[in-house]
């Protein structure tokens, strides 16, 4: 830096352009840090605007369709019509003694509000881009409204289920109860997905090409035409010696393996897809009145934390970017 005499008597500093560095000073880069905690106290103080936000795309749904709230109704039963007519007869899913249409129904209600979450949530900060840019409430208010649209349509959509409840003339069982439970763990698993596949689709457009096909293939690799049982719960993973059947003392032994290693194969589906576990949860409890299976409730519920943590995550993290992206 040189100092040179002016003729106004001011002095006049020239900087030398060698001195100046080629990348401003690593404290000057500007960061983007989430309080993860301040955040979610954000978001919950901004509760009620999820609530209006949901109330205003409800009304909006049906405002121009002929049949309405009937929609929500009638959507899942013309599932199950297609599910009976195609899958009903294919005896190797077995229904573990329920009727066909009440076992898929369960199955079905579930899945629905799960690939809506992820459709209707993902493409959430693309619908609401206007209003996005233009207010500074938490931008997680947006999958989560959508959640909540969905989350109400699904309860309209337990009519049809009582009804087919009275014409194979049965009940709930009182183990029913721990039916809340199941739908919470699929709350939080499809609350986490959502928002991290809402994050990602307003960065990669094509991803929403793709959606529709992957929550196709999920249909069918999640238990709701097929019992969760076909999944095994004692794998024999290798080594071991593998015993034939066989009549010892009159007695009938049938085929196992001695030694080696085993798995559980649910558990370890039920951490990766929580829904699998919720499904064959619902379905024991309301329609086999059998009690919980404790272990998969838990590895489910395990499974859906770390989604919600690691999509909260990923959804923060991209935050930064919405407003000039959309």
């Amino acid at each position: 830096m040189a100092a040179i005499a002016s003729s106004f008597g001011r002095t006049l500093v020239e900087t030398d352009v060698s001195s100046i560095p080629a990348e401003p000073s690593q404290d000057l880069i500007y960061r983007h840090r989430v309080r993860h905690f301040e955040s979610a106290r954000a978001l919950w103080s901004h509760r009620d605007i999820i609530y209006t936000l949901a109330e205003r795309d409800f009304r909006a749904q049906y405002k121009q369709a002929t049949l309405g709230i009937l929609w929500a109704l009638l959507s899942p039963v013309a599932t199950l019509l297609i599910m009976i007519v195609v899958f009903s007869h294919v005896k190797s899913f077995g229904t573990e003694g329920l009727p066909y249409a009440l076992f898929a129904f369960v199955g079905i209600l579930c899945w629905s509000f799960f690939s809506s979450a992820l459709g209707n949530g993902g493409q959430s900060l693309l619908s609401n881009k206007a209003l996005m840019a233009k207010t500074q409430f938490p931008r997680e208010c947006f999958p989560l409204e959508t959640m909540c649209v969905n989350a109400l349509n699904t309860v309209l959509s337990w009519v049809p289920l009582a009804i087919l409840f009275a014409i194979f003339g049965r009940a709930p069982a009182i183990t029913t109860v721990w039916v809340p439970m199941y739908m919470l763990i699929e709350v939080v698993f499809a609350a986490g997905i959502a928002m991290a596949i809402a994050s990602i689709i307003i960065q990669m457009r094509d991803l929403m090409q793709v959606l529709p096909i992957i929550t196709s293939l999920g249909l069918f690799i999640t238990p709701v035409i097929w019992p969760f049982s076909r999944i095994p719960s004692n794998f024999h993973f290798g080594g071991g010696i593998y015993v034939h059947h066989a009549v010892v003392f009159g007695k009938y032994v049938p085929s196992h393996w001695v030694g080696g290693f085993n798995i559980n194969l649910q558990m370890v589906y039920g951490f990766f897809n929580p829904l699998g576990p919720v499904i064959d949860g619902a379905r024991r409890t309301m329609l086999l009145g059998f009690a919980p299976q404790w272990n998969l409730a838990g590895i489910a519920a395990l499974g859906a934390l770390v989604y919600l943590t690691i999509g909260y995550r990923i959804f923060k993290r991209l935050e930064v970017n919405f407003a000039d992206i959309a």
